[in-house]
């Protein structure tokens, strides 16, 4: 019982919070200004300021997360594929550091964060897109689609 809440309160949200990390360390990167992080669902718990960026934890946080930016320039197609690219790149980066650590023929929380790490990684490369919510992956292949199209 404690495994499972220390996976849905620990470890989910860690794992988002590195991809949404992710896209605002590559949207500052490229001079973005005023970024937002948003962990989870519902009432906001902690909403605290770090480095210009504005990070809210919400009472169901293993629901999930987002990032948002208030351009105040129109981005380029170039642009939008690496911020896009941040979130996965972030994941695959957090699973190298946590190898070392890892049990994998055991139970262990550096196991589990390596597998839904992963797995939070690769599904967001995946172009789909449902209603007006569009993947990673949609994000990237749309703008590297339009790139060379304009050339």
């Amino acid at each position: 019982m404690l495994d499972t809440l220390m996976f849905f309160y620990v470890v989910v949200p860690l794992v988002h919070l590195i991809h949404e990390a992710g896209h605002v360390s590559m949207a500052k990167l490229h001079k973005v200004k005023k970024t937002e992080i948003g962990i989870g669902i519902g009432p906001k718990v902690v909403d605290f300021n770090l480095k210009g960026t504005q990070i809210r934890i919400n009472i169901i946080p293993f629901l999930g997360g987002y990032s948002s930016n208030d351009l105040t320039r129109e981005l380029s197609h170039k642009e939008i594929a690496w911020i896009s690219f941040g979130g996965p790149l972030f994941n695959i980066l957090s699973i190298l550091l946590v190898l070392p650590f890892w049990t994998p023929f055991q139970f262990s929380f550096s196991a589990l964060f390596v597998y839904f790490s992963l797995w939070i990684g690769i599904v967001n490369l995946i172009p789909f897109k449902l209603g007006e919510k569009r993947s990673d992956g949609w994000q990237i292949a749309s703008s590297l689609i339009k790139l060379v199209k304009n050339r």
